[in-house]
């Protein structure tokens, strides 16, 4: 149980994240998008391993694929005053 909670919240931040590092490119900011590229590297790498050793985990990984794009853009909205 507690893989499928880590896979759930290693995709959410992944999503989350990804997000901010796009905005870096955006705004063409590569030390910024060096960091986050890394960090989405991380998280998006522990959820692999998580669905790799276990197929199961792939519903948990994909709700927070879809939580984490929509609270991440959620959040981003607020931020930037859209």
């Amino acid at each position: 149980m507690w893989s499928y909670i880590v896979t759930f919240l290693a995709v959410f931040a992944t999503d989350l994240l990804y997000i901010y590092f796009v905005k870096s490119i955006q705004d063409d900011r590569p030390w910024h998008a060096a960091w986050w590229s890394m960090v989405v590297t991380l998280t998006a790498s522990v959820a692999v391993i998580n669905y790799t050793e276990d197929h199961w985990a792939l519903i948990p990984a994909l709700a927070g694929a879809f939580f984490g794009a929509y609270v991440g853009m959620k959040f981003k909205k607020k931020i930037n005053g859209v």
